[in-house]
């Protein structure tokens, strides 16, 4: 045998061999989820599933159906080495069509996923009289014909919108430098023009539409969208009601300016690319290194201390409201962002409807992570502290552009899987794409060990342009490099080799040794460190036993001799968790910690800010320049002070003239 020969022979067996271990492995999955639905119902199974196993919602739904419908027929899916799209093609395929497919299958033909298609058609086609068959054959001819048609016209008609856009956009730049005179026959062209195109639309399209107002609600289908946009825009062009007569927007609204500008409408019928021109608040070409002069707008629930919504600050957001329960956390807010608008109200209790006419563009929330986390209880949603769904209702009643929840991994364990799944089916039935993601704070600058979970919804297509934002393992720091300076506040002599050693110390992470160590993940509890927990930041050279009031001193280290650990104070956690120096927090100790623990790195907040803001805006930022490197924010140094601050009420708004006693945590 040729060394051609024994390739092949190698191949198939090889190949054949993996194939029978797939089969093998489905039956065996079909096998675990069948004794899960003995606890669990199907919804429920389903949810588990997508939650904990990564399951798309149409495989999952496969799963749960094989046992009743592929019932005893393993060693007919062994014999064949049936792979899952067969499997999922058989399971959804009706009892008659299936029968006939596993009996070909038994016989030893060979099956494919448009085998089947062709069995039920063919036994639906029997059941028919002979004139029904023809009938129904020449009907399909017609729509085919109807098709073709119509994909002929549409490809007409994208290359004159095509050109029916450039000539809309040279109109609209070049407007201010016109002479009236020119800038009226430029006008009349592009009026003229969109006269000529519209009843090639309409012959392809139809000429009734509904109103835009319906149009851009969220319960409209895309398609039905796009298309009565292109129509309405169309009619604007064509009756003349643009540019210096009418502008560039078919809803001029701050919110539904974005949504239906004139030009860029026209785009849904052609393959035209996404114009700067017709974006007058972008004014940058390429990867975009600035932010855009039009804010999006977002909401937060559980805002607490603000590092989510520094974050969005930062990556071109401007928040309508900040719901925030505690009153420490709520000051905080206030005393930082004066001009802010922060709700404090139990997030339970708040309507959210009334947000839905300003169409915000972003909902956050940084809801609790107690009832997740592995270090507390893991009570899930019989934790009273739970808010998950509260965030699915929000979602609902305000129906926003995109929506980004925050979160300790744990929500992802399997003990927590039918809560997740039913939190992400809710808001699917919302009508929202929605994925999860992981982010780990060390890729972008912060000295502090931390994975969380993003959970990201969009509506529409949106969230086919969602690109996770890249990580900058390069900016990996250590806690010397970010904390160093602060540790020497107090004239500690040890400081500068405490930060020579967490600089120099190597660490071992997923099996490769790394220089410099960081802070385990900053926690908001009160109260003592666990043992195990006390160990593992004892051998990155800090005591967790408590929260210093200030830096360490040469005193506190020959009281203590040998083996001095300094503590942390609350600007040492502020700083570890990516706050600026000259952010404040309001309240005591035990509040401040809190505060600082249960933040969101705003770091991390503004990398997917950015992300987002890239999917809805449908732009590209350059990452690396417009991120803020949290090592390398300012360091303003704010002594302890105690001053005036904003009442905290119920429902209060930002820049009420109240006055209790508030001090500031400082290290």
């Amino acid at each position: 045998m040729d060394a051609k020969a024994e390739a092949l022979a190698r191949a198939k067996k090889a190949i054949v061999n993996l194939q029978r271990q797939m089969t093998e492995r489905i039956l065996k999955v079909a096998a675990e989820v069948d004794n899960l639905m003995e606890h669990l119902t199907p919804r429920e199974t389903v949810h588990f599933l997508q939650a904990a196993c990564g399951l798309s919602a149409s495989d999952a739904s496969t799963y749960c159906k094989f046992s009743t419908r592929l019932d005893g027929v393993g060693e007919t899916l062994r014999a064949s080495r049936t792979q899952f799209p067969l499997v999922k093609a058989l399971v959804s395929a009706d009892a008659e069509t299936r029968k006939e497919a596993l009996w070909k299958m038994r016989a030893g033909a060979r099956v494919e996923v448009r085998d089947v298609a062709a069995i039920k058609i063919r036994l639906r086609e029997e059941k028919l009289l002979p004139e029904q068959v023809l009938a129904q054959s020449r009907m399909r001819r017609v729509v085919a014909a109807a098709g073709r048609r119509a994909s002929k016209a549409a490809a007409g008609l994208d290359g004159r919108m095509t050109a029916f856009i450039r000539l809309a956009e040279d109109c609209r730049s070049g407007m201010d430098r016109m002479e009236v005179e020119s800038e009226s026959l430029a006008s009349e062209r592009v009026k003229a023009e969109a006269t000529t195109l519209l009843p090639l639309f309409e012959a392809a399209f139809g000429s009734s539409h509904r109103s835009v107002r319906d149009l851009v609600a969220s319960s409209t289908s895309p398609e039905e969208r796009r298309i009565g946009l292109v129509h309405h825009s169309l009619r604007k062009f064509a009756e003349g009601r643009f540019g210096r007569h009418g502008g560039y927007a078919l809803d001029s609204s701050r919110a539904g300016a974005r949504q239906t500008n004139i030009i860029e409408c026209l785009r849904a019928v052609t393959s035209a690319p996404r114009s700067w021109i017709v974006r007058p608040w972008i004014k940058q070409h390429g990867p975009l290194v600035e932010l855009p002069d039009r804010r999006l707008s977002f909401v937060e629930l559980c805002a607490g201390s603000g590092g989510m919504a520094l974050g969005l600050e930062a990556a071109g957001f401007e928040p309508a409201a900040l719901v925030e329960i505690d009153k420490n956390a709520a000051a905080t807010l206030r005393l930082n962002r004066p001009g802010w608008n922060v709700i404090q109200q139990d997030v339970r209790t708040v309507d959210f409807k009334p947000f839905r006419s300003q169409r915000i563009d972003l909902l956050v929330g940084g809801l609790p992570c107690q009832p997740y986390s592995e270090d507390g209880k893991g009570l899930g949603k019989d934790d009273p502290r739970d808010l998950l769904m509260q965030g699915a209702r929000a979602v609902e009643e305000m129906r926003p552009w995109a929506c980004m929840f925050e979160n300790v991994a744990g929500l992802q364990h399997s003990k927590h899987a039918d809560h997740l799944g039913a939190f992400l089916s809710a808001l699917k039935k919302a009508g929202y794409v929605v994925d999860l993601f992981r982010m780990n704070t060390e890729d972008y600058g912060v000295a502090q060990e931390r994975e969380r979970l993003l959970i990201v919804g969009m509506r529409g297509e949106s969230m086919s342009g969602f690109r996770m934002p890249p990580s900058f393992p390069q900016w990996r720091t250590n806690l010397g490099d970010a904390i160093g300076d602060l540790m020497a506040a107090n004239g500690w002599e040890g400081a500068q080799e405490w930060s020579r050693a967490r600089r120099e110390q190597i660490v071992k992470k997923d099996g490769a040794l790394l220089r410099g160590v960081l802070a385990s993940t900053i926690v908001g509890r009160k109260g003592g460190s666990r043992e195990k927990e006390r160990l593992r930041w004892a051998l990155k050279g800090l005591s967790i036993d408590g929260v210093a009031d200030e830096a360490p001193t040469r005193a506190d280290a020959d009281a203590a001799g040998e083996g001095f650990l300094p503590r942390l104070t609350l600007r040492m956690r502020a700083r570890l968790q990516g706050f600026p120096d000259s952010w404040q927090f309001v309240g005591g100790k035990d509040s401040a910690a809190r505060q600082i623990g249960n933040a969101v790195p705003p770091v991390i907040a503004q990398a997917m800010g950015l992300a987002i803001h890239a999917a809805l805006d449908e732009v590209v930022f350059d990452y690396a320049r417009m991120l803020l490197r949290p090592h390398q924010a300012e360091r303003v140094e704010a002594p302890r002070t105690a001053m005036e601050a904003p009442l905290l009420s119920p429902v209060g708004l930002v820049g009420e003239d109240r006055h209790p006693t508030v001090t500031f945590a400082e290290a």
